[in-house]
């Protein structure tokens, strides 16, 4: 899997602004949000050692049915692992950080303890928190989804074409390539391929839960595709929450061709922002020139630069990963010059396996497919590709590619298919975005506040793929909610 496409999966699977008039929409609370208890953390029943690969981080080890609905039947063992609070003494006992992607986990795809650490300030989550995530079953250690080794399949070459619009032929192409790929996981993998859909991962949650000693209910971060665990979550353990913040949220009442309608848009209206700074800031290494001419010029002639700058957009303003990076990137492309090579890893005395490098891919579209189900209908999809290749031209090819199109040819109907959230009043959830998020648009957050009842909203007016990376005043103020959810109004906004 070339770089290109790494980053294109795994940093965003997913322009509207909504007003904050839409804050009136919202059903007017009956009772007051119940205060954190104040008890005393109860100690994990987890066994944890030195991780082998996070150097000041421990893990440990959590059997779960593969199947919930069989807790008897055959076990999957997830891998755990925390950063243990500064001040053991002062510790609010654990906050579970549900990870996003779908792909990434402790070190996968980047990893919530890789380089996703410090752009979400986990070290200074430790000075309240024993601060733990996991790998989600089926990736990193927790027993990862395994396909056919070799090529995977790749419809850039077919979907690069007249803006992504594909012919009838093209898409039966794509769709027969997915297929024998899907299959190829489901007899590598087993039973667990069956079993990725999010309430499967809500369960694996409930699990964690208990073994984190959260009798007072779980306490949980949940970003980007992980939101769509955590909703699950409550839909089947509502009453087990005691502080829960989903922050770039997914919206599952959505059919996968809406959804990635939004995505593609929001993600040409985050280009659209990036372009308007490089005109107003000096610094930019674009400043003074046509950024869209600039972007089309050298995707022409370096179209794996195309899915790099999506993937970065996602970190906004960031000096070292966002809109300033993009910038110098295509400047230099721009020149007839060559991007400098990212240092090479130490080579590793075992090769990998490549059945797990294929599995990769195998596990993404395994968790989105049994969320959306297969997506066949070719005249729809069409349609659609069309009107967004003329209203988001940059990023249309997206549509076929990514989402829908993974799930193009998935052979197996989808297991938890999308519907509006059935859940009962929730004052200790916090429904989080930024205003300009080019992976989980705004509307989205807005539609799943308005699906839980009593639920707090925040909206941070920023930049980039969720509001706590991104904004001080959203990072604060996520952390004070997880302490204590009566600490804040139905509402908040942050300037920035």
């Amino acid at each position: 899997m070339t770089f290109a496409r790494q980053c294109q999966r795994s940093l965003g699977g997913l322009l509207f602004a909504v007003g904050l008039t839409l804050v009136a929409l919202h059903p007017t609370a009956v009772a007051s949000p119940r205060a954190a208890s104040q008890a005393s953390p109860v100690a994990s029943s987890l066994n944890w050692e030195p991780c082998d690969d996070v150097a000041d981080a421990e893990c440990a080890w959590l059997e779960v049915p593969v199947d919930p609905a069989q807790p008897d039947g055959p076990q999957l063992t997830l891998r755990l692992a925390q950063l243990p609070a500064l001040d053991p003494a002062r510790s609010q006992g654990s906050l579970l950080i549900i990870p996003g992607g779908p792909g990434v986990g402790i070190t996968a795809a980047g990893g919530t303890f890789g380089v996703l650490r410090p752009l979400f300030h986990f070290d200074e989550m430790r000075e309240t928190f024993d601060v733990v995530t996991y790998d989600p079953r089926g990736i990193g250690q927790s027993g990862p989804v395994r396909c056919a080794p070799g090529p995977i399949p790749d419809a850039s070459a077919v979907v690069a074409q007249n803006g992504g619009i594909v012919s009838a032929a093209e898409f039966e192409e794509v769709a027969g390539a997915n297929a024998a790929f899907a299959e190829s996981c489901f007899a590598e993998t087993g039973e667990l391929m069956g079993h990725l859909s999010s309430r499967e991962n809500a369960a694996d949650i409930e699990q964690i839960r208990q073994a984190l000693g959260q009798e007072d209910g779980l306490v949980a971060y949940a970003g980007s595709y992980g939101t769509l665990y955590a909703t699950s979550y409550l839909e089947q353990y509502g009453d087990h929450v005691k502080a829960l913040v989903i922050d770039g949220v997914v919206d599952h009442s959505l059919d996968l061709p809406p959804y990635a309608v939004r995505w593609v848009q929001s993600t040409e209206d985050a280009l659209l922002r990036f372009e308007q700074w490089c005109a107003e800031e000096p610094s930019c290494a674009l400043y003074g020139q046509d950024v869209a001419a600039v972007f089309d010029t050298v995707a022409a002639t370096h179209p794996e630069i195309r899915p790099m700058v999506r993937a970065r957009l996602s970190a906004g303003r960031t000096p070292e990963l966002g809109w300033p990076v993009i910038a110098e990137m295509l400047a230099t492309l721009a020149r007839g010059e060559s991007l400098a090579a990212s240092p090479a890893p130490a080579a590793s005395p075992v090769p990998p396996d490549p059945g797990l490098l294929s599995g990769e891919l195998g596990f993404f579209r395994g968790v989105v497919c049994a969320d959306f189900g297969p997506q066949d209908d070719y005249a729809a999809l069409a349609a659609d590709n069309e009107w967004l290749a003329r209203q988001a031209p940059h990023f249309a090819w997206l549509y076929l590619l990514d989402l829908p199109g993974s799930c193009i040819g998935w052979p197996r109907e989808a297991t938890n298919p999308p519907h509006r959230l059935q859940v009962g009043p929730q004052p200790n959830v916090l429904v989080a975005n930024a205003t300009h998020d080019p992976a989980t648009p705004l509307v989205a957050a807005v539609e799943v506040w308005l699906q839980i009842p009593q639920a707090h909203l925040l909206i941070a007016d920023t930049d980039g793929h969720q509001a706590l990376p991104f904004s001080r005043c959203a990072f604060e103020t996520e952390v004070r909610f997880l302490v204590d959810p009566s600490s804040l109004p139905t509402t908040t906004f942050c300037p920035n």
